[in-house]
């Protein structure tokens, strides 16, 4: 999977280029993935608008339709460290039913090493019902999905069977994203922080799937639930909401040893 900009591909394609600050690299000197997840979501954003504006953030909201993330599955290639600027592309490619997929790349943009490439899943949403929209069908002018035969594969994820350790976190307002709702990779944040310090410290990620399941609310307590597979180096990770129970985030993380 290679995400190729092109004129005749500009409509669906977009790159962004950011600077990498001192705040948002760990203690290893690495990037965390929060900051790259957060500038693929943003890219996501504009790139839908620039392939057609009846898709775009503002224009759905006013029909009471937001863009939902569901599924993601990453792959990393490289972990650089005292990276200083990213460069993030995204393409579009299109719809099947209820179901958005979109790719992205992430590169040091100083060796023009690539990090990661991704692949996403995407719902369209009646705010004040959730129910899901069949994208296909009520908005017949949107692209289709086609398959390629490098595309990553999304993957079905189950709920752990055994918590090895977890932690608990209460939901604040800087969690929340316009629509109001706890921003993705805040989920993510949550899933990782459940790990042992030493253990992050010496591993870096190779693959990583997520599907977002449900919302959470202002002022909720969640708990991060992890799994350690320590003879393959893979942890599974459950957030759940503490007062009901109900499953919000199942992801499932490959590391590998530094």
């Amino acid at each position: 999977m290679a995400i190729t900009l092109t004129k005749e591909n500009e409509k669906i394609t977009q790159m962004a280029i950011h600077p990498v600050s001192i705040a948002e690299a760990d203690c290893m000197h690495r990037i965390k993935p929060v900051l790259m997840f957060n500038h693929m979501q943003e890219l996501a954003a504009t790139s839908i608008e620039k392939y057609d504006m009846r898709y775009g953030w503002s224009s759905l909201l006013e029909k009471g339709l937001a863009w939902f993330l569901i599924r993601y599955r990453v792959e990393f290639d490289s972990t650089p460290t005292d990276c200083s600027e990213i460069k993030v592309v995204t393409e579009s490619r299109g719809c099947r039913r209820m179901n958005a997929y979109r790719d992205f790349e992430v590169f040091d943009n100083n060796s023009g090493q690539r990090i990661l490439r991704a692949s996403s899943c995407w719902f369209i949403v009646d705010i004040e019902n959730k129910s899901v929209i069949n994208i296909q069908k009520d908005f017949p002018e949107f692209m289709l999905y086609q398959d390629r035969e490098d595309d990553l594969e999304l993957q079905k994820l189950k709920p752990i069977d055994r918590v090895d350790s977890e932690k608990t976190f209460h939901v604040r307002y800087d969690d929340l994203d316009i629509n109001n709702h706890v921003n993705n990779t805040v989920y993510i944040t949550w899933a990782l922080e459940a790990l042992d310090s030493e253990y992050r410290k010496a591993n870096n990620l190779k693959s990583m799937d997520i599907y977002f399941k449900h919302e959470v609310s202002y002022g909720e307590d969640i708990v991060s639930q992890v799994k350690y597979d320590r003879e393959n180096n893979v942890t599974e990770h459950l957030i759940k909401n503490a007062s009901t129970g109900e499953e919000l985030c199942l992801l499932k993380a490959e590391f590998v040893q530094i």
